[in-house]
């Protein structure tokens, strides 16, 4: 009799662990969704990527002729390198 109770307590186990590996998959996959169907929303003004990448340039040769110090070129830098979008 003691058998049967172990192979009942066994089931039980093995039917809720598929259980718990269901819901989190469809978790998973609801958080998925709701990840895709939000679009990204541009946080700045969009400015042609051409535009950005000459600022850029520009940017990186005041640098090299010494009219900015490090530190404003970082700054700058940074700032560009966030209007730009990679497709």
């Amino acid at each position: 009799m003691a058998k049967n109770k172990e192979s009942f307590d066994r089931r039980q186990r093995a039917l809720a662990k598929k259980a718990k590996a269901n819901a989190k998959r469809e978790k998973r996959l609801t958080k998925d969704d709701e990840t895709d169907a939000e679009p990204a929303e541009p946080t700045g003004p969009t400015v042609a990527q051409d535009t950005v990448l000459e600022r850029l340039a520009a940017l990186h040769a005041q640098f090299e002729d010494e009219a900015i110090s490090f530190d404003d070129f970082e700054l700058r830098r940074e700032e560009l390198l966030a209007q730009l979008t990679v497709e």
